[in-house]
């Protein structure tokens, strides 16, 4: 676990989740990390001297510990506790202790995908590039942002203003599988899973069960055109995908500002995950059910 993750309920729903796990007979250790990078570390070299293992805390807790899962084979459970949660709230992971006893003990067994950056770090629901990362990077540096949900998003409407109105975005360019899709973007979601789920949803078709990613690109524009666009899909307003590109590929190259380069691929079918019952079921059907124009595989869809 990591305690600096979410509303500070971490430490007790790991304890919690022990004590109920012992008291049906299963050896459970509970260990800690302060620092993210200690637990990459541990998630790079650890024995599989476990059979489950269960990572409670926010979503780059759950990347680190995925880690170790796919390293060791064994099944992996996300316990949401962070702010974000978009991996673990896909398959509907749930945050109560009887319930995550009910997905040791009952769930199903699925092997599905993640995300490699640099052939080094792995990712289990999405990068972004531009103003959103932006945002995200500079209210959580150091993990020192707020505990409490409400003065989290203060927090991030407060960074907002500065990298969506003050300041001027980079350009970014992006190739999916050796293919030029955008050679001057403005913000760019390369995502494994719904991307901000239930808020400002970028990549609604985006499953970890295909092996491919989905990625949405905004053309380099004015501050004030690609805050309209945001606005618009954050209020699913009609025609909100009019102006923005989507598209679908296994391996993608992102450099910006003609300096900063990323290669990101996937890994299909890397991860051992247990998941509730008829969830990746329910996934499917979300993505079939959206209403985000239809995607081909390696071709930008301009709407």
């Amino acid at each position: 676990m990591t305690p600096g993750s979410g509303e500070g309920r971490v430490p007790s729903t790991a304890r919690r989740l022990r004590k109920a796990l012992q008291k049906r007979g299963t050896q459970a250790t509970i260990r800690t990390y302060h620092d993210l990078n200690e637990l990459v570390r541990w998630a790079q070299t650890c024995k599989a001297d476990f059979t489950h293992l269960v990572g409670v805390g926010g979503d780059a807790t759950q990347s680190a510990v995925a880690l170790a899962a796919v390293r060791c084979s064994v099944p992996f459970v996300p316990v949401p506790n962070g702010f974000g949660n978009m991996f673990a709230r896909a398959f509907g992971h749930p945050d109560r202790v009887g319930k995550i006893v009910d997905v040791l003990e009952h769930g199903e067994l699925r092997r599905v995908d993640v995300g490699i950056a640099n052939d080094d770090e792995l990712f289990l629901s999405h990068r972004s590039y531009g103003p959103l990362q932006q945002i995200q990077d500079e209210v959580e540096e150091g993990r020192r942002q707020p505990a409490r949900r409400l003065a989290r998003h203060l927090a991030y409407y407060a960074m907002a203003k500065r990298f969506l109105i003050d300041a001027r975005p980079s350009p970014i360019r992006v190739e999916v599988d050796g293919s030029l899709v955008a050679a001057n973007a403005g913000l760019v979601t390369v995502a494994n899973v719904e991307t901000y789920r239930g808020f400002l949803s970028l990549t609604p078709t985006a499953s970890p069960t295909d092996g491919l990613f989905d990625i949405f690109i905004v053309p380099f524009t004015s501050r004030l055109r690609l805050n309209l666009r945001l606005l618009w899909l954050l209020l699913k307003a009609p025609g909100r995908w009019n102006g923005v590109m989507l598209c679908r590929g296994r391996r993608v190259v992102v450099t910006v500002n003609e300096r900063r380069r990323e290669e990101l691929r996937t890994a299909r079918g890397a991860l051992p995950l247990l998941v509730p019952r008829g969830s990746v079921e329910s996934l499917a059907q979300r993505t079939r059910e959206t209403d985000a124009p239809p995607i081909e595989r390696g071709v930008a869809r301009a709407r």
